[in-house]
């Protein structure tokens, strides 16, 4: 995670008025999803969520478990969510201004949310290792994150962008002025690289589920969006051509 906010970040307004209405439900889904995995009720749950942003859905996250910390690498999304923090009144909830690669806390959490963030780490493998670092026996993580091979980039929205190379991805971004440096979120995983990758954390048994309730989702109300994860559930293959990926791993006692 940059400390810098990339070029389809820089509209604050923009993201603000798509994002914050839907953190309600982003922090639903998330623990509804989570739900059958964890040994305890959201109100007695100490959660993490990994690159939380403005802070939202750290925000609604509180609202309904015991204790939540929210931390943020760029500086001017860990002031605005302090600034949502004083606003919200909650007091079971902390902000920091850190990556995932500086966590030290050993088996600290019961939940550990990456709601896509995992697509902008460049060291992935040590960045799973430290969610096993923090996450309790029996804990739970929550990932997120976009695929490689979906033909839509998600975060410049143009086509092929994660297919390319890194200085190709650059000059596309240049020659379509819709930024400067892909390298932020050019960490996109593809379904066997990330099963890979899952794979080497022995000690967490990993999932890859649907989410609990589609409409939840950002597309979730769109037909081609039900219909994806309607063939998925058939045709568990598909994961390897969806839009998404959204694992949960579970942390052996």
């Amino acid at each position: 995670m940059s400390a810098h906010r990339p070029h389809y970040d820089k509209d604050a307004k923009s993201m603000l008025s798509t994002r914050a209405p839907l953190a309600r439900n982003f922090a639903k889904l998330i623990l509804d999803t989570t739900r059958p995995f964890l040994h305890r009720p959201p109100q007695e749950l100490k959660v993490i969520d990994v690159g939380c942003g403005y802070g939202h859905t750290t925000i609604e996250l509180a609202k309904q478990c015991h204790y939540v910390v929210g931390i943020e690498p760029a500086a001017e999304l860990y002031r605005f969510a302090i600034q949502l923090k004083v606003e919200s009144g909650l007091t079971n909830i902390e902000f920091r201004q850190q990556s995932i690669y500086e966590l030290t806390e050993v088996e600290a959490y019961d939940l550990v949310v990456l709601d896509n963030v995992f697509e902008h780490l460049p060291d992935q493998r040590l960045a799973l290792a430290k969610i096993s670092q923090i996450l309790k026996p029996g804990g739970v993580v929550y990932i997120l994150t976009p695929n490689k091979l979906w033909p839509i980039e998600p975060h410049y929205h143009l086509p092929f962008l994660s297919y390319l190379p890194l200085p190709l991805a650059n000059y596309y971004l240049r020659i379509t002025g819709r930024g400067e440096d892909y390298s932020d979120a050019c960490y996109l995983p593809t379904y066997w690289g990330l099963k890979k990758l899952l794979r080497e954390r022995e000690e967490i048994q990993w999932h890859f589920v649907l989410p609990s309730d589609v409409t939840l989702a950002t597309k979730g109300h769109s037909l081609h969006y039900r219909l994806g994860v309607n063939l998925i559930r058939r045709f568990p293959f598909l994961w390897a051509i969806s839009k998404s990926f959204l694992v949960v791993g579970v942390k052996k006692c």
